[in-house]
């Protein structure tokens, strides 16, 4: 039992190096499906909060290889109550739903498997943080800070991106999670593209989120916002 310990850290730690390599190279280098799936292991099993919010950023490297997550490959080597597949299925559905959060295009399949793993897990966004099988908690709010810290990175490096597209949603993203629930966001988005809302959709916008767009836009709260986050 003893004579494992060595080696899963020395797993990890060769993982970790190679996530390093990828989290700053140019976008060029190239990384297949089996790396990706010993990095997300190494970091789903870290015991430490800072290397586990790097999950999703991994899945943001394999979403722009076009990479397709294989839920087989990811989970055969574990039984069903194993706690370290826990762990993983945790942060992939947590993974799935900033990706939906961010309007960001996930690693193939990711959204398949997120989905067969709501029922067992159910709205994982609602807590604000996971607890992984060691008791140690990783905030959603850290998986989503080291995935807007990779983007930023990675996105002036693609060739063909149209100019501001990437970084624009990414930061309206980031402000209106903090005064916006999920729907509400939704809401504004169907709003801004001019789409129908159903009867409810409509009266909730109403009587809600305008409201609250309105107090954001007036002079009085724009002031007092400059005022008070300078000093």
């Amino acid at each position: 039992m003893h004579g494992k310990k060595p080696e899963s850290k020395k797993r990890s730690a060769t993982a970790l190096k190679i996530l390093d390599s990828l989290l700053n190279e140019s976008g060029h280098k190239k990384i297949n499906e089996n790396q990706i799936i010993v990095i997300l292991d190494a970091l789903a099993s870290a015991e430490d909060a800072e290397v586990v919010a790097r999950f999703p950023a991994v899945l943001a490297i394999g979403a722009r290889r076009g990479l397709v997550l294989n839920s087989q490959a990811l989970f055969s080597r574990y039984w069903e109550t194993s706690p370290k597949r826990q762990n993983l299925e945790k942060l992939l559905l947590a993974s799935a739903a900033i990706f939906k959060i961010k309007g960001l295009s996930p690693p193939g399949n990711l959204n398949q498997i997120a989905g067969s793993l709501k029922h067992k897990y159910g709205d994982i966004l609602a807590a604000g943080e996971i607890q992984m099988s060691n008791g140690m908690h990783v905030s959603m709010q850290a998986l989503e800070n080291t995935l807007d810290i990779y983007m930023a990175g990675a996105v002036p490096s693609r060739p063909d991106r149209r100019p501001q597209a990437p970084d624009k949603p990414i930061a309206l993203d980031i402000m209106l999670d903090r005064l916006f629930s999920p729907k509400q966001k939704e809401l504004i988005f169907m709003r801004r593209d001019g789409k129908s809302f159903t009867k409810t959709e409509r009266e909730y916008y109403s009587r809600i989120v305008r409201k609250k767009l309105e107090a954001i836009a007036s002079d009085e709260l724009g002031q007092l916002a400059r005022r008070l986050t300078t000093k």
